[in-house]
């Protein structure tokens, strides 16, 4: 073994030991809605749920060499906004400054029309249905007003293309693989869709996942989805996964391998439908850390019965993890390969096999196939096959070399088709596949989707046109410049604004929080995760966020003992002061040239910092929030002396996780925190006395996870801002009601809302329909400074990091008996 791969496996431990969270009670209790849904939200929003430990996926960093051209924004506003309508203001799409070109958020699924190669369908893991007639050049968002945009799954009736079946809840297992709501359907080619929730509402009530879904090729009615449990913020409980079944085109479902006594506790992953004899089925059972039913199963009888295929070298129990299942869609219906990663112990590529008996016999092929899962076959892994010639396969993973494989002998031998130089490469982390009715392989992955031309070059084409789809953690608004927007995305890194819906990536990586210094608009601040990262995970800007420079220096000690994406907060009154939080809290007040920590650990649990907030009126008061990112509760924190006593002053037992507080800009003892998971005891909270008592202001709220909030002064009393899992909601009466904020905001989670008061612009970072903005009182002023880039600016190179791949985790929650 590596060196390397040493190092990461101790890593893994001890991250591990550091951040694991299963709290009991999972599934028991799910008490109905305290506050009335809005009409796009009316589906059945039940259930506190405890929080469950996702791995993060993780994209490394490399430092760009190369210079950028000139980064200008307009000083005047190139658009007009509203104050009762939301404006999109992109990415649509984000130029990646590399060969993964001009980049969209993560897609989960595709859906190639049969016989129409400019028609394709993708469902964005965040960004709901979309659709091109163009070959990808334009793409039409399908589902906005859907109650939930969170995708897992989608496939096309081949024999009634107009008839679209879409799962929603993405089921890849990751931080942000969200929960669902139920099964879209569509009969007149995504004009309109029909949600249905399943049997008794289950695929609501307990948000669950689809992994994927097939459709009969004979019978545009008929279809199969194989539904899981996992997504964050749902129900992880027994009697509810499967794979289910419908005989009515969506309209009524039922759980057919649960009805013969299969596995209805751990997530299913994967179904396929044999497209020579459609009686023939096979599903998997592939619970990422492994199940002594994970394995493949096989129906004869249209998913009456099903048989495990345990015959040597297949797959089976509980040392597999997530596994996939292809089968030919050539003359030859024997052909069927599977693929499983092992149970997360490391995420790698455990077994892959070829049967050429209908899944009686076995050969492995696991020693010659490279592991193109690399340390994420939990979170990235597909696997198709050829539809004209069964021994033609692809399997597709993670990153790097061998993360995207092309066999022509059966799995025999295999040619990379991955990242080899040529102009356009296709993005990392592959999630969705499928043909295009040319025989072209789509590629869907955390960049968009990408076309493979010619895989002898091999040659790819961008096809993410202008779809408006990333996945942003946070954004911050120019202090003065209303054209100028920055942000930070998963997997797509730290961009820019310029007035233009093509936004530009000036810092690769996963993207976390991102900021302007509200006192120095040429100066940027913003985090990445250590594990793309290693120490750089704090950088600053002093040209408006077009290069970048390490700002880590003594805060480096605390590198392993932060949050994937770790808080932190500039002073409104002194941007070169910044307030950093790992498992402490530090403090710049030279813009990051130097640090100091002003806390001791806080939580009692050794557990992370969450959220840290700046009194404006009083530079000695902090608020700060603790538990780590997969908390079912947490430790509030306060100092009114600039850390030399800090005093806990938590919100009132039962509360969930708080994931941000925010200060009153003129009274230091009044704060706000919201909390970012389903709770019957509230999601936003009110103190007036420093902490010493939180008073639940959730009023009318819907009982959904809020995950930022705004507090704006120049009305009296203040108004509040919210975001939301499905919007922004506002209460101009102090929390005592609320209402969805303005028209034609999407109904995609908002991780962030950023307000500029002084410029009258709310902001709304949405975690896979990009970022919206709408006017909050009066017209924009007229900026008074723009921020302009050095025509021949080099970014500064840092040495690129350690492999550091995503943590894993060890323990395995067990899903409780539904009552």
């Amino acid at each position: 073994m590596s060196k390397i791969k040493i190092a990461v496996l101790t890593g893994i431990v001890a991250l591990v030991s550091l951040i694991w969270t299963f709290a009991s009670g999972v599934g028991a209790g799910r008490p109905a809605d305290s506050a009335a849904a809005s009409a796009t939200t009316a589906h059945a929003q039940t259930g506190t749920q405890a929080p469950l430990f996702h791995p993060h996926q993780v994209t490394l960093w490399t430092p760009r060499t190369e210079p950028f051209p000139p980064l200008r924004a307009p000083l005047l506003p190139t658009i007009q906004l509203s104050t009762t309508a939301w404006t999109a203001l992109g990415p649509a799409p984000l130029n990646s400054a590399d060969p993964n070109g001009n980049v969209s958020g993560r897609i989960a699924a595709i859906a190639a029309h049969p016989t129409d190669a400019n028609t394709i369908y993708v469902a964005p893991a965040g960004g709901g249905v979309w659709k091109t007639t163009n070959g990808g050049t334009n793409w039409t968002a399908l589902t906005d007003i859907e109650s939930t945009l969170s995708m897992g799954a989608m496939a096309i009736a081949r024999s009634n293309p107009l008839v679209i079946y879409a799962g929603t809840g993405e089921a890849n297992n990751s931080g942000d693989s969200n929960f669902g709501r139920g099964i879209l359907v569509s009969t007149d080619a995504g004009a309109t869709f029909m949600l249905n929730t399943g049997p008794g509402g289950v695929f609501n009530t307990d948000r669950m996942t689809c992994s994927r879904i097939a459709v009969d090729p004979t019978d545009a009615n008929i279809a199969y989805a194989a539904m899981a449990n996992f997504g964050t913020n749902g129900v992880f409980t027994s009697g509810i996964t499967g794979t289910y079944k419908t005989t009515d085109g969506g309209s009524t479902w039922t759980n057919v391998t649960m009805a013969n006594g299969k596995d209805s506790s751990f997530p299913w992953s994967d179904v396929v439908v044999d497209p020579n004899t459609p009686s023939t089925v096979y599903v998997a059972v592939g619970y990422l850390f492994g199940t002594a039913n994970n394995g493949v199963y096989k129906s004869t009888d249209s998913g009456a019965t099903w048989t495990l295929l345990n015959g040597p070298n297949a797959p089976v129990g509980a040392s597999f993890g997530r596994i996939s299942v292809a089968i030919s869609k050539a003359n030859d219906a024997n052909v069927l390969y599977i693929a499983a990663e092992d149970n997360t112990t490391t995420g790698e590529l455990a077994r892959f096999v070829r049967s050429d008996d209908a899944g009686t016999t076995f050969t492995n092929l696991t020693a010659g196939t490279p592991n193109y899962m690399s340390f994420q076959g939990w979170y990235d892994t597909t696997l198709l096959v050829d539809p004209t010639n069964s021994a033609i396969v692809y399997a597709a993973g993670a990153a790097d070399a061998n993360s995207m494989l092309r066999s022509t002998n059966g799995g025999a031998n295999w040619t990379d088709i991955s990242h080899t130089g040529v102009p356009v490469q296709p993005h990392v982390d592959h999630h969705g596949i499928d043909f295009d009715t040319n025989g072209k392989l789509l590629d869907g992955d955390d960049g968009g989707i990408y076309r493979l031309d010619d895989p002898t070059v091999p040659s790819w084409t961008d096809l993410n046109g202008d779809q408006n789809t990333i996945q942003f953690q946070g954004i911050g608004l120019h202090p003065t410049n209303a054209n100028i927007v920055i942000g930070g995305s998963q997997d797509n890194g730290t961009e820019l604004y310029m007035g233009a819906p093509l936004w530009t990536e000036t810092d690769g990586g996963d993207g976390g929080l991102a900021t302007f210094s509200p006192t120095n608009g040429n100066r940027a601040y913003h985090q990445i995760p250590v594990l793309s990262f290693g120490p750089n995970f704090f950088r600053r800007s002093d040209n408006g966020g077009v290069t970048w420079v390490t700002k880590t220096s003594s805060i480096a000690v605390d590198e392993n003992v932060q949050n994937f994406y770790a808080p932190f907060a500039v002073d409104p009154g002194n941007g070169d002061r910044v307030l950093y939080g790992t498992n402490r809290v530090w403090e710049t007040t030279t813009a990051g040239d130097s640090w100091t920590p002003i806390s001791p650990v806080l939580n009692t649990g050794g557990n992370f910092v969450d959220t840290v907030a700046i009194a404006a009126s009083d530079a000695n008061t902090i608020y700060v929030g603790t538990g780590g990112t997969f908390a079912d509760s947490s430790q509030i924190f306060v100092t009114t002396n600039h850390g030399a006593i800090w005093t806990e002053h938590d919100l009132p037992v039962g509360s969930a996780r708080v994931n941000e507080i925010q200060v009153d800009p003129s009274n230091a003892l009044i704060a706000y925190a919201v909390v970012n998971q389903f709770s019957t005891a509230g999601h936003v909270f009110r103190t007036t006395n420093g902490g010493a008592m939180w008073t639940n202001i959730s009023g009318t709220l819907p009982n959904l996870p809020v995950w930022s909030i705004q507090i704006d002064n120049s009305t009296s009393p203040s108004t509040l801002y919210v975001g939301a899992d499905n919007g922004v909601y506002i209460s101009t009466d102090l929390g005592v009601s609320w209402s969805r904020l303005g028209t034609e905001l999407p109904n995609a989670q908002v991780f962030q809302v950023a307000l500029n008061g002084s410029l009258h612009i709310l902001g709304a970072a949405t975690h896979g329909r990009g970022a919206w903005e709408i006017q909050t009182a009066g017209p924009t002023a007229t900026p008074t400074a723009t921020p302009t880039a050095s025509p021949t600016a080099t970014p500064t190179v840092t040495p690129t990091p350690t492999v550091r791949p995503t943590p894993t985790p060890r323990p395995r929650p067990t899903p409780r008996p539904r009552p």
